[in-house]
């Protein structure tokens, strides 16, 4: 792995916790100046949308700029928004100031969410097909370490420092980005084709999603775990932590913790499995598939808190070993710039079923109960697991993404 791949892993992290930490600030700094909770919820809501709506036109312009100049535009625009709304901070708060913080959180959203289908298609076009795996490993492993740092430690620097400082080490870690990615170098990359209309480079990469063999039964799994996604949103967790452990607040932020952590774990062990994973791809996310949806399934059976603890920690490797497959599937699936089109393709339907998820888990656990919305999640994850057996396993679909050979 060469210095463009280094250069690109410091800038992900260094943008993904920016972002963690911003959220953080932003979500406090509404709650304490209107104190209401509906407010300071529908930051992830305008956040969700707006990379929605970025992922959705992203692929109209992918192919007419380089893509480590698309990652440059979107961190110069993030920082530039980001100052503006360090300036509001700063101000006496009222109702106009309201809606232009969040308009500014939608753009900073939108120029977010070009970030990673962007990145994952870089690493195709930077990293040879036999160390694929070992890249997005260490990439993952190192994001979720500091994601675990930020999310963990974030309050204790909002608390020390306020939000305002908050803000401005977000502005650092966005310029530290920036800085990194001027390292990048990406070439070789396939021909644009200027004669596609605007319709043509939208939905290329929904008609490539849907008619590659092993990418269809890869992203109907994907809309099947979408729709249970939600079981780990703050309030959804924090309501099992009361209800079903009988605990607080401090249970709820160990089994956050305790997940981060599988998930570092599980990112170091498919970094020391790259070489034996290479070639069993489809094998290697289906079994991580599978046993996270077991482990979802006895979780809400789980009355002891520790036992609740161990459950999700060894759900991050599950999980990691699932999502670090299938990125490199899709990796292997088409040239870089196709790549783009299709995982912002794949990204806009995940994120829409997670904001109906949101408003259906949540009426759910109201009518049927915390524990059992777990369990039949639990039960959906295991059924998206078995259909993905069926189809890239018994009928062989899923060896055409096994390689960078593969053919439609």
């Amino acid at each position: 792995m060469n210095r463009s791949f280094y250069a690109l892993l410091v800038s992900q992290t260094s943008t993904n916790l920016g972002f963690a930490l911003y959220t953080m600030a932003v979500v406090l700094y509404l709650y304490d100046e209107t104190d209401s909770t509906a407010v300071a919820a529908i930051v992830t809501l305008v956040s969700v949308v707006s990379r929605m709506i970025s992922n959705l036109f992203l692929p109209a312009i992918s192919d007419r700029f380089k893509l480590s100049y698309l990652l440059m535009v979107s961190q110069f625009s993030q920082l530039v928004f980001l100052i503006i709304l360090y300036v509001l901070f700063l101000q006496e708060l009222n109702t106009v100031h309201i809606i232009i913080i969040f308009i500014l959180l939608g753009f900073i959203s939108f120029f977010n969410g070009a970030f990673s289908p962007v990145k994952s298609s870089i690493v195709k076009s930077i990293v040879s097909e036999e160390y694929r795996v070992k890249a997005n490993s260490l990439i993952s492993s190192i994001d979720q370490t500091f994601l675990f740092a930020g999310w963990t430690f974030g309050g204790v620097l909002l608390a020390f420092l306020g939000k305002q400082t908050t803000l401005l080490i977000t502005v650092c870690l966005i310029l530290t980005s920036i800085v990194s990615l001027s390292f990048v170098k990406v070439c070789n990359l396939t021909n644009i084709q200027p004669q596609e209309s605007l319709i043509a480079r939208i939905t290329i990469g929904w008609k490539y999603l849907f008619n590659h063999k092993g990418l269809r039964i890869i992203i109907i799994m994907d809309l099947m775990e979408a729709w249970v996604g939600t079981i780990w949103i703050g309030a959804v967790t924090l309501t099992y932590e009361e209800d079903a452990l009988g605990k607080g607040e401090t249970w709820w932020g160990y089994i956050n913790g305790g997940y981060y952590l599988g998930t570092i774990i599980g990112g170091l062990l498919v970094y020391r499995l790259s070489k034996f994973l290479q070639g069993r791809l489809t094998i290697f996310m289906l079994a991580g598939s599978a046993a996270f949806g077991v482990l979802t399934f006895v979780y809400g059976f789980i009355s002891q808190p520790v036992i609740a603890l161990l459950l999700v920690l060894l759900m991050g490797p599950s999980y990691q070993m699932r999502d670090l497959a299938q990125e490199t599937m899709f990796q292997n699936s088409a040239d870089e710039r196709t790549l783009t089109k299709i995982l912002s393709a794949k990204s806009t339907l995940v994120q829409l079923i997670f904001i109906f998820s949101i408003l259906g888990i949540g009426a759910l656990t109201d009518l049927i109960g915390v524990r059992l919305v777990y369990i039949l999640s639990g039960c959906l994850l295991i059924v998206s697991s078995i259909f993905g057996f069926i189809g890239l396993e018994l009928r062989g679909k899923g060896s055409i993404l096994e390689s960078e050979n593969a053919k439609m």
